[in-house]
Parts: structure tokens; sequence; C-alpha cells
């Protein structure tokens, strides 16, 4: 009985020295955090806020600017001119209507007329709305070769065929 009571007061004795020595190593290792944290603090506001010695400064002399892109766009606007037309010229060859073909030695010329019933007298290479130019005259049609430029910056041709109506066609 006499060691049971031994044996009891031991292991109290040492759970609790157990029990203190955690509580004391809580209590020492809490400090050391704050105060590792105090330093840590410490030491990035000494790097952040000291005034550096020897700063760094870009010299852009005889330099590129390294943010400036390697490609440059340039966008070339080019300026249309708005020429007011004038005489024939303000009609395409849709809007006319041919009346008479008139030839003779060397001399040949047709007579048309718009919607207003105002005629006008055509010959051969007279330009005719904005691309037109009058090709050719023929005993029956007036032939209009119209151009224009595709993407590629070609210059296309188009035909156009003004057809002489008979009397009592429409």
């Amino acid at each position: 009985m006499y060691l049971k009571t031994i044996n009891k007061f031991v292991l109290v004795f040492l759970a609790t020295c157990i029990v203190i020595g955690m509580q004391t190593a809580a209590a020492f290792s809490a400090e050391e955090q704050a105060e590792k944290e105090l330093k840590f603090t410490e030491k990035m506001a000494a790097i952040l806020f000291q005034e550096p010695n020897d700063a760094f400064v870009y010299k852009r002399e005889g330099r590129n600017d390294p943010f400036v892109p390697f490609v440059e766009e340039r966008v070339v606007a080019k300026e249309v001119l708005i020429e007011e037309l004038t005489g024939m010229r303000k009609f395409e060859p849709g809007q006319l209507s041919v009346v008479a073909i008139v030839s003779s030695a060397g001399n040949e010329f047709a007579m048309v007329q718009d919607s207003n019933n105002q005629g006008y007298v055509i010959r051969e290479g007279m330009s005719l709305g904005r691309t037109g130019v009058v090709e050719a005259i023929v005993p029956n049609k007036v032939i209009v070769k119209n151009y224009t430029y595709n993407l590629a910056g070609d210059k296309i041709f188009k035909t156009v065929e003004m057809v002489l109506k008979q009397e009592g066609e429409k």
C-alpha cells in the first residue's frame, strides 16, 4: 500500500511537471513568435523605407524605348477627291436610251435621251457616267466600256451595250 501511494504521488508529480512545462514552453514560444514577427516586420520596414545609396537610373540617351511595339501599324488614308460631274458624265448608261444612230463617212454619233426626254449627242471616246467611255457606235447599238478596280488594285472592264430600239418597241 505504501508503494501504491508513492507510485500515485510520483505519477501526479510527473503529470504536474509536464503540464507546467508545456505551459511555460507555450508562453516562451508565443513570446518568441511575437519577437520574431516584430523582427521580421522591422526588417521589412527597413528594406521598404530605406534610402537607396546607389539607386538604378535608366539612361535613355542613345537607346530605344523598350515599351514601343516592334511592328508599327501605319494607316494611310487616301484622300478621295469628289469631282463634280458635268455634261454626259452625269448619266450612267442605264439612265439613257438610244433614240437614233447617225453614221456618215468617218463621223458616227448617237442621239440619246434621259428619263425627262432631254436629248443628247454622244460620240466615240466621250466619257459617260463616272467610269464609262463610249467604245464604239455600231449600226444598232452603242458600246460603253466601264472600268472598276478590284481589291488587288487591278483595273477590270465591264461592257454595257445600249441597244437602239426599233419603231414600235418599248
